[in-house]
């Protein structure tokens, strides 16, 4: 096989391993609605440009995790990407592309964010890095409309993993502000969980972020076979597979235990 061929190859073989979209669904996205419009082609768009060029470029080799600034004054924009936290190098770097082509394409306000399973990407005029502001989100979800057949039982048991994993998340440095965990359920089936915070805000905030995501979490999808809620500054999913990593996401093994309920 000649040189020129190889690298076709290889280059089909690459793409083949990393879906479009890094997601299976299609993305959440946030265009600000009382947000301004930025003008085509002026310096405000000029900035956003560069900035997810940089996010692009620097996230990945930043453990996943890279705030940015842009420009000066009126036109100047703030940037943030988070990565999951089980995803290696090369897909993080190659979602956030795609997600902030997705973001560009998608809004032209001065405020918006996009979320895909692998990763989440956000801008802004505003500064925000530091700031927790929860405003709980729902990708769409096929197993969220797939019901269990025991919801109390489920239930109690979900929220044993969740409430475990957000402490994790938030509370013990090593994770990073990620978790992820597993449970059985009823000694048959597991529950697989997982919950991330972004990394400029602090470990209470983290906390406070994921209560209130999971507080959104059992109101939509407490018997449900699978559901997610994903915000500015924290993400929460559950699902009856395992849909990370375990070999790099450090998986937690619960213990399943009878309780009287």
């Amino acid at each position: 096989m000649d040189k020129s061929a190889l690298c076709v190859l290889l280059f089909m073989i690459i793409q083949l391993a990393i879906p479009a979209n890094l997601s299976g669904v299609d993305p959440t996205i946030f265009c600000s609605p009382t947000a301004r419009n930025y003008t085509p082609k002026s310096q405000f768009e000029n900035n956003l440009k560069q900035l997810f060029e940089s996010l692009s470029s620097n996230t990945s080799i930043s453990g996943g995790f890279y705030n940015t600034t842009i420009g000066n004054n009126t036109d100047r924009v703030f940037g943030q990407a988070l990565c999951r936290g089980d995803v290696n190098s090369t897909v993080c770097r190659n979602c956030v592309y795609e997600a902030s082509q997705e973001l560009f394409k998608s809004c032209n306000t001065n405020d918006a964010m996009i979320w895909y399973e692998a990763c989440q990407v956000r801008y802004s005029f505003q500064m925000f890095f530091s700031l927790m502001v929860y405003v709980g989100n729902y990708p769409k979800q096929d197993s969220q409309e797939k019901r269990v057949s025991n919801p109390d039982s489920f239930s109690h048991v979900l929220i044993y993993l969740m409430k475990n994993l957000s402490d994790e998340a938030a509370f013990n440095p090593s994770k990073h502000m990620f978790a992820t965990g597993e449970v059985k359920f009823l000694g048959k089936k597991n529950i697989y969980g997982l919950q991330q915070c972004t990394r400029d805000i602090s470990e209470s905030n983290c906390k406070t972020c994921l209560v209130s995501a999971l507080g959104d979490l059992w109101a939509c999808c407490s018997s449900s076979q699978g559901g997610a809620v994903v915000g500015r500054n924290c993400n929460v999913r559950f699902e009856m597979f395992r849909f990370f990593d375990d070999m790099s996401s450090s998986l937690i093994i619960y213990p399943y235990f009878e309780e009287p309920w």
